[in-house]
């Protein structure tokens, strides 16, 4: 098996043991598919040519999507919501991206 596979596996058993001392209801199947949507639009944030460029954090709990970071515009702000919006499973996004001034 490829050390990604174990590395993954680990990550997936630890974050799931981790998930229920912090009172959370989650199971470790709900934080599994939260990990895949997250890299889900991460990727597609980071295809897109427009905004690749940007650092955007994306957070993912049961669904709800949240994105951190600074944009340029209010373009690029809404077209990172709406890439978020399109990954499998997202159902909700919520916006906390600051729009900063080109230097």
């Amino acid at each position: 098996m490829s050390k990604i596979w174990v590395t993954f596996g680990l990550v997936v058993l630890l974050a799931g043991c981790q998930s229920y001392r912090d009172g959370s209801a989650r199971t470790v199947g709900q934080f599994t598919d939260d990990v895949v949507m997250e890299s889900a639009v991460k990727a597609k944030l980071i295809a897109d040519n427009e905004i690749k460029a940007f650092k955007i954090n994306v957070e993912v709990n049961r669904g709800i999507v949240s994105l951190y970071g600074r944009v340029p515009s209010e373009a690029a702000r809404s077209k990172a919501l709406r890439l978020a919006g399109e990954a499998r499973g997202v159902v909700q996004v919520v916006d906390r991206l600051t729009l900063i001034a080109p230097e």
